[in-house]
């Protein structure tokens, strides 16, 4: 399987998912990257002003054309029980050219359910697979099995239509 993970991970907790990813099936990675700076209280209000309205960011443009890859996995944390913001644009700038897609989140708490729809509907299909995390369980490195399990659902191609840990 031709894949490629594509993610926006804010305090880095998104990416240590991507990337477990990316091993695991072989992919390749891509990082979306905003000039808004998004740490600390003033980037966390930003981020949820952001996504709670529904706002496309400005992004840098990726290196890896979507349309190359017979699958295309994007990860986003929840803000506000939204998408975040810099994956909402990419899923708005690629949605015609993503031919196959799964979707994982990271939280702290809860959303994903949201979000998931939210990026289901931006894109106009069905996710092949989805992967809710909480921000605690990757931290602690509990989430393990669960990525492992979503690695293999999407490599077997025996997708289940939601998994959560």
């Amino acid at each position: 399987m031709n894949a490629l993970v594509v993610f926006y991970s804010r305090t880095g907790t998104t990416r240590t998912v991507a990337r477990r990813l990316a091993r695991e099936l072989g992919a390749d990675i891509e990082e979306l990257t905003d000039p808004v700076h998004r740490l600390g209280l003033r980037g966390y209000l930003r981020s949820a002003f952001d996504a709670g309205l529904g706002r496309w960011v400005p992004v840098e443009p990726v290196t890896r054309d979507p349309t190359r890859y017979d699958l295309v996995i994007v990860g986003s944390p929840v803000w506000v029980s939204s998408v975040s913001a810099p994956v909402r644009t990419f899923l708005c700038n690629n949605a015609r050219r993503l031919r196959k897609v799964a979707f994982f989140v990271t939280e702290g708490g809860r959303g994903d359910r949201r979000v998931f729809r939210q990026m289901a509907d931006v894109v106009g299909a069905k996710p092949a697979a989805t992967l809710a995390l909480l921000q605690q369980d990757v931290e602690r490195g509990s989430a393990s099995t669960a990525i492992t399990s979503f690695a293999a659902s999407l490599r077997d191609d025996g997708v289940a239509a939601a998994m959560h840990a």
